[in-house]
């Protein structure tokens, strides 16, 4: 699967159907290539000859998705990061990209970084997308090139900079399109997780390689408990996408079941343990909706596993099972220090500039 193909695609063949939607505005696909065609000629005058990521800032405003599209159009990764994020490790990041441009597409207040960097904020973005320029796409990223950077926790010591290529993330579409049984067409994604999270590649990306739209949730609304599950109802979610705790969140409320949000079709889970309890609850008020549980770490694009949760996995002893591994990928147990070594054509490249780390981790 070639993802930024796809996009053309849907975007000619159904340029009014709604690509993203959050509080922030909506977003067609017709709208997404237009943006991104000005952005990315913009990039690549600006740029020229540099093949460097760019640092992405901002929340879950649809200008989001067409800043990442318009970085890999015209041949560079990008490294999104989170309003979330404290100003320090923004600069931090600004510092280890290191590129001669920053785009911030809100939030321009939250920011300090170094001067030597051209913002290219919220005033400069419009009167980019105002152009209405063309674009030809002629060396897009590709290949075994970098398409994304994210930036782990640092919970281990300093943040690490994951670099997922093109073909990686290729691959782990044409694997992630068939969870579930198989996601069709023009269908309703759930984004949680903020797009500095690996977690917000299987809604997003996904979303994006079936030409569906993603109901994107954002900071302010998920501290509202109420509101957020008046919005998402609203929406009708057919493929839940989020952290096990989130969905312990939410079943909290009692008005949290198939009654009032018949519209999901699956619960999709990565990012933490999927403890029984959860998928007990999740099973008894949704028992026409899968449960599926997955696994995987940043560095092997989102996820590697999985298995359908189903009533007869729970009732066995033991914790959840992470799954099987898929097409492509294989698991192994080092004999010396039990260490999962994951073996496959998703795992990431290495460690942005960070040579010492990514010798270590990879081999």
């Amino acid at each position: 699967m070639d993802i930024i193909a796809k996009i053309k695609s849907t975007a000619i063949e159904t340029p009014d159907r709604f690509v993203f939607s959050s509080r922030d505005g909506k977003m067609t696909y017709g709208e997404l290539w237009k943006k991104s065609s000005a952005l990315a000629s913009y990039i690549s005058n600006r740029l020229e000859g540099n093949r460097e990521p760019i640092m992405v800032y901002g929340h879950k405003h649809p200008d989001m998705l067409a800043a990442f599209l318009a970085c890999v159009r015209s041949g560079h990764a990008y490294c999104p990061v989170d309003i979330g994020n404290p100003r320090e490790r923004v600069s931090d990041i600004a510092s280890a990209i290191d590129n001669e441009i920053v785009i911030v597409v809100q939030h321009e207040e939250m920011i300090d970084i170094d001067d030597k960097y051209e913002v290219v904020g919220r005033e400069k973005l419009d009167a980019i997308f105002e152009s209405d320029t063309s674009y030809d796409d002629k060396e897009p990223v590709s290949g075994d090139e970098t398409y994304y950077i994210i930036f782990t926790s640092g919970s281990t010591g300093k943040p690490k900079g994951v670099k997922i290529p093109a073909d990686a993330l290729n691959n782990y579409l044409k694997w992630s399109v068939t969870l579930s049984g198989g996601i069709p067409e023009a269908t309703r994604f759930l984004n949680q997780a903020p797009f500095s999270f690996d977690l917000s590649v299987m809604d997003l990306y996904t979303g994006l390689a079936t030409g569906s739209t993603i109901i994107a949730l954002d900071k302010g609304l998920q501290q509202d408990m109420p509101e957020m599950l008046k919005y998402i109802a609203s929406s009708d979610i057919e493929y839940w996408v989020s952290t096990p705790s989130f969905s312990d969140m939410c079943l909290g409320e009692a008005d949290f079941s198939e009654e009032n949000f018949g519209s999901i079709k699956a619960f999709l889970f990565c990012g933490e343990v999927l403890t029984k309890d959860t998928a007990k609850q999740l099973r008894a008020r949704f028992p026409h909706a899968k449960v599926i549980n997955t696994y995987g770490p940043t560095e092997s694009t989102v996820c590697v596993t999985e298995v359908d949760i189903t009533d007869e996995v729970i009732a066995r002893e033991g914790a959840l099972p992470i799954g099987l591994p898929k097409p492509g990928t294989e698991i192994r147990i080092d004999p010396e220090n039990s260490e999962m070594i994951i073996v496959g054509d998703s795992v990431s490249s290495g460690y942005y500039k960070d040579k010492e780390r990514t010798d270590k981790v990879f081999f």
